[in-house]
């Protein structure tokens, strides 16, 4: 016998099944959205990690097996005072195989750096890093003729006991962290001071420094005649667009191009966090930016615009068949006996001309020595004549604080200069956390200043040493007051 339901026991039963169904879709869709929502937290999640990854894995691996120091006191010391988040990456060095994994919690952002001889360490984030020519032997690295205050040797113009007693009390009260300090007049070191760990054959990471490095090597391809500052860059992805290829490489040094890029290293997932520590080719990478600005008309700070000089300087000397690194060994490094300089590349090979180059004190110093020498070194000229003052001509749009790829202590209409007290016609070399290397031609003298000035500015905290160092040296003989 069959059970019918009564009219309104129908009725019911239909409403409830109606919403049961409504419910269960509600459910479904909500399940669908939690799933949804847990795939794009965890995707933002690594995202995020592997930009911390990626710095901690490469600092650790250049720190280590360039650097020659200690892994231990990387790991536990090298990323302290940073964002709290970088506590949450894990660190693990293989040191036989000389490479070095970071990640976040639960796997995510896991990131790998190797080390190559000759090359130093490289962020695999293609999965793999390209293959690069067997690096030629190392040279002996030249000595330099010091000056110490003794009877025959010492510089008459130098006051030792000022310069001493102004980098003891650097070092014994290091609220700074000063790592080096090393000061040369008339081309001989006359005072060299290390921190705890680190000494004369210690490399020391350039960080922005390197963007005077790229500008050295584009003169001595410019002297060579593989290029003319006054021409358009040869970009690749630039053929054919009728605004990016007006930009000359003058544009791409001063950081005049007017391209668009975000120099914004508080921010995890900004232009300049992506190019140095999650893209395979940071040139490529920066050759994209769109262009806000007519060449020439804006400054704009750039890291992405020195990596996309590198890159191309690379493929103008590959057309010339000439290898990048053995360029800069043979046209530069060699020639000024920079025996300890290692330029570090991207997965795809080009050298990150923005932020990574590994140095002693006394090659930044020889670096220095060079511009100092309009570059000239022993007879042979190295750089184009003049490209010191090229280098060093104010940029219009920068207010007068930055040159072509270096930095000046000039006052500008609307700040004053960066070093107090220390004459405007000083440039120098300028990297993160304090890296510098001062150029004061008025005096013949190069300062070096390496260290980790973190929580406050590193220029501030500088200065007071910068002076009295200059202070203690004298004007040479002859010089106008």
């Amino acid at each position: 016998m069959s059970m019918a339901l009564c009219a309104p026991c129908a009725r019911v039963y239909a409403s409830s099944m109606t919403e049961w169904k409504m419910h269960h879709r509600i459910f479904v869709a909500a399940g669908v959205l939690a799933a949804a929502a847990v795939i794009y937290t965890g995707v933002k999640a690594d995202r995020m990690a592997r930009i911390g990854a990626g710095y901690q894995a490469k600092i650790a691996c250049s720190e280590i097996f360039v650097a020659g120091r200690n892994a231990k006191d990387i790991i536990e010391g090298e990323f302290n005072d940073m964002d709290p988040a970088m506590e949450l990456i894990g660190v693990k060095v293989d040191e036989k195989q000389k490479r070095v994994r970071a990640g976040g919690p639960f796997g995510f952002g896991g990131v790998r750096a190797v080390y190559r001889e000759g090359y130093g360490c490289t962020l695999a984030n293609a999965g793999h890093v390209s293959s690069l020519p067997e690096p030629a032997e190392p040279i002996e690295p030249a000595a330099w003729e010091e000056a110490p205050p003794v009877s025959g040797q010492a510089i008459e113009r130098i006051d030792y006991a000022a310069l001493d007693f102004a980098l003891t009390n650097a070092f014994e009260n290091n609220d700074a962290n000063h790592r080096s300090v090393l000061v040369a007049v008339d081309g001989k070191i006359v005072d060299e001071r290390y921190a705890g760990g680190f000494n004369r054959d210690t490399a020391f990471l350039s960080w922005s420094m390197a963007k005077s490095v790229t500008a050295t090597l584009v003169g001595a391809a410019a002297l060579r005649g593989f290029l003319d500052v006054n021409d358009p860059a040869p970009v690749p992805e630039w053929e054919g667009d009728a605004e990016k290829s007006r930009i000359t490489w003058n544009d791409l040094l001063r950081m005049q191009s007017g391209m668009a890029f975000g120099e914004h290293y508080d921010q995890t997932r900004s232009d300049v966090n992506q190019m140095l520590f999650e893209r395979a080719d940071a040139g490529g990478f920066a050759a994209r930016f769109p262009v806000e600005h007519a060449p020439g008309d804006e400054w704009y700070y750039s890291s992405g615009t020195t990596n996309l000089i590198a890159r191309t300087l690379r493929q103008v000397l590959a057309e010339q068949e000439i290898d990048f690194h053995a360029f800069a060994r043979e046209a530069i490094f060699d020639p000024i006996g920079a025996a300890s300089v290692v330029l570090e590349p991207d997965a795809s090979g080009s050298f990150i001309g923005s932020s990574f180059v590994y140095a002693t004190a006394r090659d930044w110093a020889r670096l220095g020595e060079l511009y100092l020498r309009d570059g000239v070194w022993e007879g042979e000229r190295l750089l184009p004549e003049g490209w010191a003052d090229y280098v060093r001509s104010p940029t219009q749009a920068s207010d007068g604080q930055y040159g072509a790829q270096f930095w000046l202590n000039s006052d500008g209409e609307e700040r004053p200069r960066f070093f107090p007290g220390v004459p405007e016609n000083m440039f120098f070399f300028a990297g993160h956390e304090g890296q510098y290397v001062f150029i004061i031609p008025d005096k013949r003298m190069v300062i070096v200043r390496t260290g980790m000035t973190r929580g406050r500015s590193a220029m501030e905290a500088v200065t007071p040493l910068i002076k009295e160092i200059y202070d203690s040296v004298g004007m040479p003989q002859g010089t106008a007051m």
